[in-house]
């Protein structure tokens, strides 16, 4: 058969309706191999011929799927991992900071026992993530796995739900999980630890009443088998004691213009007790602890000693009647007011108390329900606090604040808490007027926590108290170590604006220059910026140059535009443009704008002690010395050195011109005190002239004699010459005429 022709199976093959495919060259280019397919095949046959045409091709896509996923899969358990694991090949392929995803766990093992171990597993991760403080991620885990989880660890997923919501700072949602825990669990011990988390942010919300009457009711029942010798409870009596002393302390926050100590920031607080404690959870025995049997007698028992150790127990007893006995035990004759004792008639509840204090006891019981009571000699009073006059009611609760703190601080000195209490007991010292003893406890506070976070706000308030007790070097070593220790800190920009204050006060006006700038470049959203750009406008006046003064006012001017800043800016502005006008009429007419600043300024506490001091000066310079002696009268106490001196000088002249002799003799007296000086001389010099004005002339010799002495600096013809007329009065013209002479006479 010819090539050209085709084979008869072709033929066939086509007749019968085939497809016939054309003819390849074999290898070597000469004949040919004819293909073609068989007469229908069966549906296996053409599976297999799809196979080889296109498996190979789909295999490898497959392999290379499985590599990309494997890929993937590594890199988020890599993720998951901490941070100190991550040390193998996929963490150095990447330079960046990876972010946590959430876990991928593998298909857990079927049944009830399956999912609990993967719940387990979530719940770790969860805890994982709280202590690194991921709260987000936390978050997204708990809402996933809550809803979901076996019933043993709803609760546990429920209470971590609670944690990370209060780490993020949503308090209304956190309190809404914590009460929906406290109110659905069976569990006792959990239940208190649901408590024990609203408290906790109640007082985080600076709301010490809310969290007093939660953790009253926790510790009433404390010696209950379920609850007795819990770790928690510690952490109960301190904030049940910080949340009495926040209660009595300014709730402000800090400022250039608030003198109030610095109150512990208990948003810092960290979460990792709190999580703790859970872990303590997994015993069943303390779960299944029986509480006291409902018909077991009331127990009410104070046993004598330095301080009293008191024993009740009560499910059914009326409170009145508890307190009665309770006060009998304790051999006390206990009185009433009316409205007291009809504001608990009535009222009882389960107490469970053990090796307590009896004012802890009283106060427990007590205080939710608006009671003030005192032991004066054998006798318990209990009023309400509506009837309390104000001012013993804070005598009261701000003794019981002070010993409830330290009792706790002798208790457990090295808890977490110390080192808030200590800073709440130097505030609440400060805050009535003991500073040596609030400094005693913000010294504590940083010998003994060194390391604290508290120590910043423990250097703050002492900074506070050094500027109160008049010791500035002091006072400015301490901000000084807030600056060394936190330059990021909030209370950063304050620091800097306190230390150039205080320079200010001191006279040394070119040394403030450079802390008050930097409070102004640190200070963006605090308070310290405004009040450090009318500071550096005063320090700029202080040293004749109130061009600067000007341009930072006008740079600045969006800052100053609030009202508490608006009469000491007006002011200052006036008062630059004024001393820096060249022409007469411009002169006169900042003259009168400038008096009515003053008026408008007066008084205002923004301006302080070196703002005082230039509205003297500009009084002084409309020619209005009066004036000036008021303004400087009300500035001399707050200001030292060299400012003082100058005040103190200026006003015994304005004394002198005002025929004002006594207060000019005080103020010139005053100056010598100060050290030998220029305005030491002066002052003497002025002495004698007063003296030889009020027939005086055996002082006025003697200041004049003591004048000569010093030789240096001392204009010796002004003084003879004062000399000669103190002589010519007692009648000795000899000595005069030797004085005028320029001799000095022989006493």
């Amino acid at each position: 058969m010819s090539p050209g022709q085709p084979s008869s199976e072709a033929a066939r093959a086509k007749a019968a309706g085939g497809t016939s495919v054309s003819p390849v060259a074999g290898p070597g280019g000469t004949g040919v191999s004819p293909v073609a397919l068989d007469p229908p095949a069966s549906l296996k046959q053409r599976l297999l011929g799809w196979l080889k045409s296109f498996g190979w091709p789909l295999l490898c896509l497959f392999q290379l799927g499985l590599i990309v996923s494997a890929f993937q899969f590594g890199s988020r358990l890599a993720d998951l991992k901490p941070s100190g694991d991550r040390q193998g090949a996929g963490a150095s392929r990447s330079g960046r900071s990876v972010k946590l995803a959430a876990p991928i766990a593998s298909d857990p093992p079927s049944g009830f026992e399956g999912r609990g171990r993967a719940a387990r597993g979530e719940l770790d991760e969860v805890d994982r993530l709280l202590r690194v403080s991921r709260y987000e991620l936390a978050l997204v885990l708990c809402r996933s796995f809550s809803d979901r989880a076996v019933a043993e660890l709803r609760d546990a997923f429920q209470y971590r739900l609670g944690l990370c919501l209060e780490g993020l700072g949503q308090w209304d949602e956190a309190l809404t999980c914590y009460r929906k825990l406290a109110s659905h669990t069976e569990a006792a011990r959990t239940a208190a630890v649901a408590l024990l988390g609203q408290a906790r942010v109640w007082l985080r919300m600076r709301r010490p009443a809310e969290s007093k009457a939660l953790l009253c009711d926790l510790l009433r029942r404390s010696a209950l088998p379920e609850l007795r010798g819990q770790p928690f409870l510690v952490d109960a009596h301190y904030l049940l004691a910080l949340s009495a002393s926040l209660e009595l302390l300014p709730n402000e926050p800090p400022g250039p213009f608030n003198d109030n100590p610095v109150t512990p920031l208990t948003s810092d607080w960290s979460l990792d007790r709190a999580l703790d404690w859970w872990k303590e959870e997994g015993s069943r025995s303390r779960h299944s602890a029986k509480p006291q049997a409902a018909d077991e007698p009331e127990v009410v028992e104070v046993h004598p000693g330095a301080v009293a150790s008191v024993r009740l127990f009560s499910r059914q007893l009326p409170l009145t009647s508890l307190l009665d006995r309770l006060a009998e035990q304790a051999r006390l004759h206990i009185e009433w007011s009316a409205r007291a004792r009809q504001q608990v008639e009535g009222r009882g509840m389960v107490v469970a108390l053990e090796r307590t204090s009896l004012p802890d006891a009283l106060r427990v019981l007590t205080e939710p329900l608006g009671l003030a009571w005192s032991i004066q000699g054998d006798k318990l009073r209990f009023s309400s606090d509506d009837e309390t006059p104000a001012e013993q009611l804070q005598a009261l609760r701000w003794e019981q604040a002070r010993r409830t703190l330290g009792e706790v601080v002798r208790s457990h000195p090295r808890h977490p808490l110390t080192p808030a209490a200590f800073l709440e007991l130097g505030d609440l010292e400060a805050v009535a007027g003991h500073l040596p003893e609030a400094l005693k406890w913000y010294t504590r506070l940083l010998r003994e926590w060194p390391r604290s976070p508290l120590g910043i706000e423990g250097q703050y308030n002492l900074g506070l108290l050094r500027c109160r007790l008049g010791d500035r070097p002091a006072a400015r070593q301490a901000f000084y170590h807030v600056l060394d220790r936190a330059p990021a800190h909030e209370l950063a920009p304050l620091a800097y604006w306190r230390v150039g204050r205080i320079y200010l006060d001191e006279g040394d006006a070119e040394q403030a220059l450079s802390p008050l700038r930097r409070a102004l470049r640190s200070g963006p959203g605090s308070t310290a910026q405004a009040a450090a750009v009318v500071t550096l406008a005063a320090a700029h006046l202080l040293t004749d140059n109130p061009r600067a003064a000007n341009a930072v006012l006008l740079e600045h001017r969006e800052l100053v535009n609030e009202d508490r800043f608006r009469a000491a800016t007006v002011f200052l502005d006036t008062l630059a443009r004024f001393r820096a006008a060249t022409d007469r009429r411009q002169r006169q007419r900042e003259a009168g704008d400038l008096l009515a600043t003053l008026l408008m300024a007066r008084g205002d506490p923004v301006l302080g002690p070196s703002g005082l001091v230039l509205m003297g000066q500009a009084y002084q310079e409309l020619g209005m010395p009066a004036e000036m002696v008021r303004v400087y009268e009300k500035a001399l106490p707050n200001l030292r050195g060299p400012l003082a001196s100058e005040l103190t000088q200026a006003l015994a002249e304005a004394y002198s011109t005002l025929d004002r002799r006594e207060d000019a003799v005080k103020m010139y007296r005053r100056m010598l005190e100060e050290g030998a000086s220029s305005g030491a001389r002066r002052a003497r010099l002025r002495l004698a002239e007063i003296a030889l004005t009020e027939k005086k002339p055996q002082e006025c010799l003697k200041s004049c004699r003591e004048l000569l002495q010093q030789k240096a600096g001392v204009d010796v013809p002004v003084v003879l010459r004062l000399m000669a007329r103190a002589y010519e009065q007692l009648g000795e013209r000899d000595k005069a005429i030797q004085c005028l002479q320029g001799g000095l006479p022989g006493s």
